[in-house]
């Protein structure tokens, strides 16, 4: 029998290409490693890799055997997940897959209601860029995602949850030189894109949406690909950067519904580029959420409900 250990150090030397380097990922000395790879080439009767030039590289048998491999240890996976699904909520765990941008600014008060109601679950939260969710989620390093649904609203392979649209409008700091040069409500499109357009690294659908709604003379200005002056995918980097600079971002409201209710940042409602949230939870259809997972989707949906009411806060126009 291939014991599942020595697949799992052949998966590590594959990706490092280099013993050393894959040894430290593993948790072994190089000569441990080097032990456990010859005990599988040993059983399988195969060299598996080829240790001649500057790296370590899969052989043609190799490259098989960690076709398997993968498939194994995700296998394994889902059988530890299994265990933990029957032994409920307080012995579970959960991994939560989080944009940096609206998806951080949502699940903060929900994880914490969560971990009131349940103090002995396991909760990780991997923020990475909303790019890179899904090939989480089909590596089995997450659970479920919490991040704009744009670019896999059509994919068959995902259950979602949508949370509704949320207002999404430009916002400057109060005391921003457009607020007091002249009226708000003359205020146009080529008067905010004199100052530094704040903003995240958006899915090119919105991006595209936005240049639509411009007028032809500044949509050639802009180009065919809008943007930001200053990109930043991080929710709190890009409050700090409104509230200290005369940039501009274009954001769903209940991101910063503290900031607009307490008046430093005021949203300029004559100039809604038509623009509004579409975030969601995700996960993979063919794999079922585990009991911890459906109840944070469930106050996650909640949560959602409730700030589409702060979506009138402090504007103008």
């Amino acid at each position: 029998m291939v014991d599942l250990r020595h697949l799992r150090h052949a998966l590590a030397l594959a990706e490092h290409r280099n013993y050393a380097r894959a040894a430290e990922a593993v948790h072994l000395t190089q000569s441990a490693l080097t032990r456990s790879i010859q005990t599988l080439e040993a059983q399988l009767g195969e060299v598996l890799f080829d240790r001649g030039g500057r790296e370590v590289t899969p052989t043609a048998m190799g490259e098989l055997v960690l076709r398997h491999a993968q498939q194994l240890t995700l296998a394994s996976l889902e059988l530890e997940r299994d265990v933990q699904l029957a032994r409920g909520l307080e012995l579970g765990e959960l991994r939560i897959g989080v944009g940096p941008f609206a998806g951080a600014a949502l699940v903060g008060p929900v994880l914490g209601q969560l971990s009131t109601l349940h103090p002995r679950l396991q909760v990780e939260v991997v923020i990475a860029p909303w790019q890179e969710l899904p090939a989480r989620l089909h590596a089995r390093e997450i659970d479920l995602m919490v991040a704009d649904l744009h670019e896999i609203e059509q994919q068959a392979d995902y259950e979602l949850r949508p949370f509704g649209e949320h207002l999404t409008l430009p916002l400057c700091r109060a005391e921003h030189p457009l607020l007091n040069a002249q009226a708000v409500s003359t205020l146009s499109v080529a008067d905010l894109l004199r100052y530094p357009l704040a903003g995240p690294n958006l899915p090119l659908q919105i991006q595209q949406q936005f240049l639509q709604r411009l007028p032809p003379a500044l949509r050639e200005q802009v180009g065919a690909r809008f943007k930001p002056t200053l990109l930043c995918d991080s929710s709190a980097v890009l409050r700090s950067i409104l509230l200290s600079s005369d940039a501009i971002a274009v954001m769903p409201l209940f991101m910063l519904a503290e900031e607009l209710r307490a008046g430093r940042l005021v949203a300029l409602a004559h100039l809604d580029f038509g623009l509004r949230g579409h975030l969601g939870a995700a996960w993979l259809r063919a794999r079922r959420l585990s009991r911890p997972a459906q109840l944070f989707v469930q106050l996650l949906l909640a949560h959602a409900a409730t700030l589409q009411g702060h979506d009138g806060l402090s504007s103008r126009g």
